[in-house]
């Protein structure tokens, strides 16, 4: 009778404590979830502020000559200002876009009259990739001197091409609003998870993260045909 008490109590604790482990195992895989995506969360916000800091620089810009053409510092001037919010000097850089990575930044030009839509440089957007060199972070374009870019880490990177399409654009257009501009910045991002748990990363490391913000721009609005 007292061997079979003993023997009782003996497999309760052992099956007890075999319900913890599995219990506090899935506690530290749930804690470790919301601590990862907390440090997501941050750099998405990161990301966001860049986005909307260079839309809004960009909106004080000019960026469509008046003969019509392209003026290619309109666009590195607004990549330079996203890269100077996401990584303001080497002792303080939250997030250092690299092209070999898959990150990219994405410029695109508006001008809308009527129900016409008119797209600048084309119907992709200017990408950084491809028209990355390294000119580009020296002046006259870059007037941010701490800024520091490491042109190995864009030796091979991947072209992007603006998620938004020139006909969504025209879909959200009132045909009787008056002639507008609008700039688009769209920033490519692929986090890389700051804990590397292997159940976690081996599902989807890097996680790609896609912003975009959109700003009135007046240089771009259309301007009524001169007569000859």
């Amino acid at each position: 009778m007292v061997k079979r008490f003993f023997a009782r109590i003996k497999r309760n604790r052992g099956q007890s404590f075999v319900e913890l482990m599995l219990v506090a195992l899935i506690l530290a895989l749930l804690l470790a979830g919301v601590v990862e995506f907390g440090f997501l969360m941050n750099e998405y916000l990161h990301v966001m502020s860049a986005s909307r800091e260079a839309a809004r620089f960009a909106s004080n810009s000019v960026a469509i000559a008046d003969d019509g053409s392209n003026i290619q510092d309109f666009y590195v001037t607004t990549a330079i200002r996203a890269l100077s919010v996401l990584c303001p000097s080497a002792t303080n850089c939250p997030i250092d876009l690299t092209g070999d990575n898959g990150d990219d930044i994405v410029i695109s030009v508006f001008s809308n009259a009527g129900a016409s839509v008119v797209r600048f440089p084309d119907a992709d957007g200017w990408s950084l990739c491809a028209n990355y060199s390294d000119q580009l972070f020296y002046p006259p374009y870059n007037q941010t001197p701490a800024l520091l870019v490491d042109s190995s880490k864009w030796d091979s990177c991947t072209v992007h091409t603006s998620n938004v399409t020139t006909a969504e654009v025209a879909a959200l257009r009132n045909s009787s609003a008056p002639p507008s501009g609008i700039v688009l910045v769209e920033i490519f991002y692929n986090y890389p998870q700051t804990l590397g748990l292997p159940i976690f990363s081996d599902f989807l490391n890097p996680i790609p993260v896609y912003l975009h913000s959109a700003m009135p721009l007046s240089s771009a609005e259309p301007t009524p045909t001169p007569r000859p």
